[in-house]
Parts: structure tokens; sequence; C-alpha cells
């Protein structure tokens, strides 16, 4: 029974599922943007409850698009869930385990090379944490992007016309400048305790942003960091003629977290570190209603798809972020490592106001903005998401197949995976069976009732915790072939 309900998460009919695609009234396709916070928890907005934070224009593009209440970041760290965005894969299939952790490979076929090969003027935006950008030059703090061949893998390689793109995190406010710690000392501190956003060249962060192989902004670039990508994304897609696909992959809230004065001002009445987080995320916030604005204005907000998502949970290095109601943090499979707010939006198409409480994940992206964007795709090699337009339509309200997770266990006294531990998950309707032990004992949960993952269900319901394990199991096998270079043929299964 549950091999045949399990099946279609990894041997779909695919010219079946793009079949059903929906598309404009006007027969046209759709703009296409993609935007990514950083480190931004499931609680880390206003629609989800925050009693502080203020985030009026997700909150808008929530109340006029649909909120998908269930939806995981594929990895409990960032690299991995960028990679599935673009993939539709687990990254595991391809050696992106952690974050810094191997490339993006050039075999494996992206989104944005999909979608310019149908006419798409494409372009990344922000953090890209998917290789390296330069053959040459060591990028990141603590030597984090040493020059290496084996690790080149930049957005202009991977189906991507226009970049301004870095490799790593930077900060959020001055990005080009070390937020150094009172005594002037690096390394920074991960939120500011303190008011100095000098742009000091002689304190200059060791990352850039590159538009190109061998190019990158030298200039120092001062403001609010969202702000900067923003124009970038702005320009571009003023020059790009419709269809166009921007990533707009914000540093926001990842660590140094910096806001400018007139974002911390808002928050006067907290202590200094809350006004810089609360102050960053405000003005990422200000800057997506800023693309909304510009968008209503060229009369594209019809015909321009968004979708909205975090790359995990909250940050573990300090105690700001938000998981709302849930267990664990970012480096975790517990819910509040990989739940994230996340919304899509398409007036016209998807119902205002919609609300998804299905599991869904980053690795659905693409199968489902291919389907929406009507753009037929034979994939290659194995899909680990799905076509999800049912459920974002109200079409559906229930998911059969379940979405897997693995992931490397952190290192207890470093952000560094460690190869010889796992965690894994197996999510399906309100059910989740989690190890956190490398297999030695797997618990089950039932969300709907227990969102907070604290009643272990496993004696009482042995029979579906152990078929969920071998569905595991049995999709884990798969993409251990994956990462041999051996993706099964879609009649593996039969």
């Amino acid at each position: 029974m549950f091999r045949l309900l399990f099946r279609c998460s990894w041997d779909c009919s695919w010219p079946a599922l793009f079949a059903c695609a929906h598309t404009r009234r006007g027969g046209g396709r759709p703009n296409i943007i993609i935007i990514v916070s950083d480190d931004q928890g499931w609680g880390d907005v206003a629609y989800n409850g925050h009693p502080i934070l203020r985030t009026p224009h997700l909150d808008g593009l929530a109340r006029d698009g649909v909120r998908l209440d269930r939806f995981y970041a594929a990895a409990p760290v960032c690299s991995p869930t960028r990679g599935s965005i673009l993939t539709g894969r687990h990254p595991s299939r391809y050696g992106v385990n952690w974050a810094y952790d191997g490339r993006l490979p050039a075999e494996e076929v992206t989104l944005a090379a999909i979608l310019r090969d149908a006419g798409y003027r494409t372009g990344h935006f922000g953090k890209w944490h998917l290789g390296q950008l330069s053959r040459t030059l060591q990028q990141g703090s603590g030597g984090a992007h040493k020059p290496s061949p084996d690790r080149y893998a930049p957005p202009w390689d991977r189906g991507f016309d226009t970049a301004f793109s870095s490799a790593g995190r930077m900060p959020t406010h001055n990005p080009y400048h070390y937020p150094l710690d009172e005594g002037g000392r690096f390394p920074p501190r991960m939120i500011l305790s303190h008011e100095d956003l000098s742009t000091d060249p002689s304190y200059r962060w060791p990352e850039n942003y590159w538009t190109g192989s061998g190019c990158f902004v030298d200039e120092i670039l001062e403001g609010d960091d969202s702000a900067i990508i923003m124009d970038r994304a702005l320009a571009f897609m003023a020059e790009a003629a419709s269809p166009f696909f921007a990533c707009i992959w914000f540093h926001t809230p990842h660590t140094p977290v910096v806001a400018g004065p007139q974002w911390r001002e808002r928050y006067a009445e907290l202590s200094i570190e809350e006004q810089h987080w609360y102050g960053a995320l405000e003005a990422m916030d200000y800057q997506i209603g800023r693309l909304l604005r510009v968008l209503a204005e060229r009369s594209l907000g019809k015909d321009t798809l968004i979708w909205f998502c975090s790359d995990n949970g909250p940050s573990y290095v300090h105690p700001f972020g938000s998981a709302g109601p849930f267990s664990g943090r970012k480096g975790t499979l517990w819910e509040g490592g990989i739940r994230v707010p996340a919304i899509i939006h398409w007036p016209g198409v998807l119902p205002r106001g919609g609300v998804v409480d299905a599991p869904l994940s980053t690795s659905d992206m693409l199968p489902t903005v291919l389907a929406l964007a009507g753009i037929p795709f034979q994939p290659p090699h194995v899909l680990d998401g799905g076509d999800v337009s049912p459920l974002l339509r109200g079409d559906q309200t229930r998911r059969a197949e379940p979405v897997f997770f693995h992931s490397p266990l952190r290192r207890a006294d470093n952000p560094w995976a460690d190869p010889d531990r796992f965690q894994a998950a197996v999510q399906i309707g309100a059910h989740k069976l989690l190890t956190v032990d490398a297999g030695a004992r797997w618990k089950l949960f039932d969300l709907d009732r227990d969102p907070g993952e604290t009643d272990d269900l496993a004696p009482l319901h042995s029979g579906l915790a152990e078929a969920l394990k071998e569905a595991y199991l049995h999709w884990r096998a798969s993409c251990e072939h994956s990462a041999l270079g051996l993706d099964y043929a879609a009649s593996w299964l039969d």
C-alpha cells in the first residue's frame, strides 16, 4: 500500500504532469520572480503573529496571494536548499549536503537554463552560495571560498544571463564593510551592539558582488544591502523584454545583521541588537513592497508570478529569530529548522487569500513554476519535487506523496557538518517520522495536534512508523545512486 502511495514522489509521468499546465488568460507566459530570504524563521513575519516585527508588504502579499503554511526548505541550511530550488532535486543527489559544501554541478539542469531556452531573460541577484564565483580570488571570511577549479560554479554558467551575486554572506548594511566589535576586532559581531556604520575601506568585507567571469563591483557600496540588490534586479527587469526570470536572494537576516538608522529608529524602545535585527528585516520587507509598486506602475502585476520563501529556519548563533511554535532552529530537521514562511502570488490565476496546509518543499518549485507557465519539460534524471499547482489553485487539499529529508548533523562545537552522522525525516499528511541520531531511533509525530514535536507516537503506531521508514530507505537508495551518476530510469520501481 505505502509503496504505491509513495511512488509518484520520484517516478512521475512528466509529460502528463505538464499537460494540465495553466497560464494567463491571454496565453502568454508570466514573468517569474523567486525571492529568498536568508535564515528567516517561520515566525519572523507579522502575518504569522510576530508581536514586534513589522512586515506590511509580506503581509499584503500573503493576503493577496496563497499562503503556504507548511512549506519546507529541502535542507536545514542554505546551500542545499538553494540547489533544490533551481533543480527540483534533493541536493544530496549531486553532492551539496551542507553550507559551503561542493558546488552545483554543470550537469544539473537548472530552472534558469530551462526558462532561458524557453525565451526568458534570466537574472540572479544577491547570495548565490552554490559554488565559487572566481577561479583566482579568495572570497569569504576564514577562507571559506578558497580558489579551486573543482568548486567554480557561477550563476552565469548555470543558466543566468545577468548576475549581481556574492558567493556567500555579507553584512546587511554597507555590505563591503566589516561590522567590527567595539574594540575594532575581527571577527565581526553577529548582530551589532553599537551604531558604527562606517565604510572605512581599511575594513573591507572579504566578499564581492560579481557580475561575470573575472568581473566584480569594486566600489564601496553603501546603504541597505536589500536595497542594493533590489536596485540591480529592477534595472534588469526594466531592460529585459518580457518574459523574464529573476532570482532575488537577499542576505537578510543572515549574520552579520546590520540596519541603517532610519530602520533602527522604528524600534528605538528596544536594545541596540534588537534594533538592528528588526530594522534589517523591515528594510528587506520595504524592498519587496518597492518591487510590487514598480510592477504595478509598469502594469506587470497580473503578468508576474512571485514566489517568496526563506532558505531555512532561524539562526542558532543568536536568539532573535523566531521559529514560531516549532521546536529546533537552523541546522536541524525539527520543524523550526525547515518549516519556513512562504507565499506564492499570481493575480487572476491563483486565488486571493488562499491557504495551503499540505507539506510542500523548495524541491517543488521547479516543476510547479514550469507547469504554471505552461513550459513542457522532460527531466533527464530523477526529480524529488512535483507539480503542486492543484493545491495552490485549491483544486486539492491533500498531498498523496510524502516529502523526504536527509541531512548531515552539525558538529557540536562548530558550524560544519559531521559526515559520520545524519538526520532524516518523512512528512505525509499530518504525520512526520524523524531521526536525529543516524537512525538509532525514529520518532513519529502528529503535527496537527503536536506542532512542537513533543509526543512520540511511534510506540502506538509502529506499523505506520515502519512503513514510513521503509519508504525513506527506498528513497535514500535512489539518492545514493544519483550521487554516483546512476539516476534510475522511470521504470526502476516497476
